[in-house]
């Protein structure tokens, strides 16, 4: 029976402060159907992610059917027979998600894109083009054998509800989040034709037949160099295949039964192989005509992996695995079409106990894992050799793109001496992670609003603060106060349907870099910027510890009302304009960067519910200081 998925329960996650699920708000409906979750209930594998990712830890959790008092309940059942590789987040075509758009937004109008986590796809993130999480969800794979999953959701940020008129206005990810399952494909060499054959073709222990034709991979085999049996040659010219049970599963040999060096195997995936001439219906005669080699198509994999069995008493043997691409070439083209194959390189390989599926020996990336001193992996020109290979192993290969067809070689030297070029037979064919059942799951993942929203315009750039150094000559001070507030407005808020509650800006000065140069001088000196406690210090002082009334030159206040006020206790430098020039209007100023003055807008709900926004402006260059000059009136 194939793998199924079914949808089974909802999440819904409440953006309100608080739970909301059936037992914390049985009233109203709106509240009553949702999942929330204390967010310290997350399995450890989500919040590992999370926190891998710089997520941080999550305010609001929420679970698939949880009600307040159960432990949830399946987001998607799993049914069919034979082992799965596991479930994962995916697109409608069972591939990671890889920045999809997933149609919704953040509050502020930012797109969120989808990505399934490349550490565990049993993770997936919903983004901004700026890499921030806004939200996440994790597949919690249940049942042992697994059985299904229940889906965890998290948020970070607040999002965009469109119906404003509705306090519990939901969205999800319909058509947008699936979720994949694979399967590895097993097959049956029972009855198989016995003596030596052209080929052997096989397939699973219970497959669809439409039309005569086999639905379902089919696997043809034959030996390394067969003969060209449609040309009317006698098929012991070239290389055979037979096989053998000796008491166990059947396995694979070529010629004289065993695999000996230089000799190897070839395995080509197909799809709509004939029936009749397919194991367990493929007699000996009809295996020695090249024309029942009959298909329609060709099956790509990216992973597959066999047993090396019945090998010499204590010897070690040499595989060598070569993987590569061809097109259809059915019937007398078949033997003809291996001279056209294109090599596909195979990238990784493990080497495990065909039994315990305990990892003996790996190479990946370059490098092998150092499991086993006895057991050497190499890959050359992408073809892989592994020496050291006892009987009960199982070497898996994973190839760079798909491939369909495999030659397994005894990679040992003709004249080959010693221990470690034994015979050996080839058992238990595999193709991993190729059958695969897909379903959707974002129809089921909503996110319900019931917040305000605010978004703050552009801050205009046309309020100035200017003080006079006429003013400040002797102990003398000058001050002025402008109001920055009315610079900032506001392009949209709402406190949505909870009802109105508060607005409150708060006003915040800033400088570009603590302790740098201002770009002004006092009397020659170069005047140097502090922030401190929310103020900005002009002070010649070259460190923030040596700030003194008497070296401080002006300072930079804004109020909680967004007034900001400017004094002046010392002259401020100004280049020479010439002779009887109006000193009070050259202006010294700033680069406008230097300065800053942030308006922070946080607008809450009459339940809680807060939203806020940030708007920066620069203001160095809305600092002025007028110049004072000398006079002399004669008699």
């Amino acid at each position: 029976m194939p793998l199924t998925l079914t949808p089974g329960s909802t999440v819904t996650l409440d953006e309100t402060t608080g739970l909301q699920n059936p037992a914390a708000t049985p009233t109203p409906a709106g509240d009553a159907d949702d999942n929330d979750i204390l967010a310290t209930s997350l399995p450890t594998a989500f919040t590992t992610r999370l926190t891998a990712v710089g997520a941080g830890a999550p305010t609001k959790a929420a679970l698939s059917g949880y009600n307040g008092s159960n432990s949830g309940t399946n987001a998607i059942t799993l049914s069919g027979t034979g082992a799965f590789t596991g479930m994962a987040f995916t697109d409608a075509n069972g591939a990671p998600l890889n920045g999809l758009d997933s149609g919704l937004n953040t509050a502020d109008g930012e797109d969120i894109f989808l990505f399934t986590d490349t550490t565990n796809n049993n993770v997936v993130y919903g983004k901004t083009a700026a890499g921030v999480v806004v939200f996440a969800a994790y597949l919690e794979e249940t049942g042992s054998p697994v059985t299904g999953a229940k889906i965890w959701m998290v948020q970070y940020e607040a999002m965009a509800n469109p119906d404003a008129a509705n306090p519990d206005d939901a969205v999800n990810l319909l058509n947008k989040v699936f979720v994949s399952v694979s399967q590895d494909t097993e097959f049956n060499l029972s009855d198989a034709p016995s003596g030596q054959n052209l080929f052997l073709m096989f397939t699973t222990a219970n497959p669809t037949i439409v039309n005569g034709r086999i639905s379902d991979v089919t696997i043809i085999a034959t030996g390394k160099d067969p003969a060209n049996e449609s040309t009317g040659v006698s098929i012991n010219t070239g290389d055979t295949i037979n096989t053998s049970k000796a008491g166990g599963p059947t396995t694979f040999g070529t010629n004289s039964q065993m695999i000996t060096e230089q000799e190897g195997i070839r395995f080509t995936f197909v799809t709509g192989a004939r029936a009749d001439v397919t194991i367990p219906n493929l007699d000996q005669n009809e295996a020695d005509l090249e024309s029942n080699i009959d298909f329609t198509g060709m099956f790509g994999a990216r992973t597959a992996d066999f047993d090396v069995v019945q090998l010499q008493s204590g010897k070690t043997a040499q595989v060598k695995v070569t993987a590569y691409s061809t097109a259809v070439e059915s019937g007398n083209s078949f033997i003809d079409g291996y001279a056209g194959d294109t090599m596909v390189s195979i990238t990784s390989v493990r080497v495990l106990d065909s039994v315990t599926g305990t990892a003996l020996e790996t190479f990946s990336n370059g490098a092998e894992g150092g499991l086993s001193s006895a057991i050497a992996i190499s890959i050359t020109d992408g073809v892989a050799t592994i020496t050291g290979v006892k009987a009960g192993y199982s070497i898996e290969y994973t190839t760079s793109a798909d491939h369909n067809r495999v030659l397994v070689e005894n990679g040992a030297a003709l004249n080959a001496s010693g221990n470690t070029h034994a015979d050996f037979d080839i058992g238990g064919v595999r193709l991993l992670q190729v059958s695969s059942a897909t379903a959707e799951v974002g129809s089921q993942m909503n996110f319900e609003d019931d917040g305000p929203s605010i978004a703050l315009a552009t801050p205009t750039d046309t309020a100035v603060v200017n003080t006079q150094d006429a003013d400040t000559i002797g102990a003398n001070t000058d001050s002025a106060t402008t109001n920055f507030a009315t610079a900032f407005g506001t392009t949209s808020s709402s406190y949505g349907a909870d009802g109105a509650g508060t607005t409150n800006p708060v006003f915040a000065l800033g400088v570009k870099t603590q302790g740098g140069d201002s770009g002004l001088k006092s009397d020659g000196a170069t005047i140097y910027l502090y922030l401190v406690s929310g103020k900005v210090i002009g002070s010649t002082s070259g460190t923030e510890a040596g700030i003194l009334a008497t070296n401080t030159i002006f300072d930079l206040a804004v109020s909680a009302s967004g007034s900001v006020t400017l004094q002046q206790f010392a002259e401020i430098d100004h280049a020479l304009p010439g002779a009887s020039s109006n000193y009070a209007d050259q202006e010294a100023t700033m680069a406008d960067d230097l300065v800053t003055l942030s308006n922070t807008v946080t607008i809450t709900d009459q339940d809680g519910d807060t939203a806020s926004d940030f708007k920066l402006l620069d203001i160095g260059a809305n600092i002025k200081f007028d110049d004072d000059g000398p006079s002399i009136v004669l008699a």
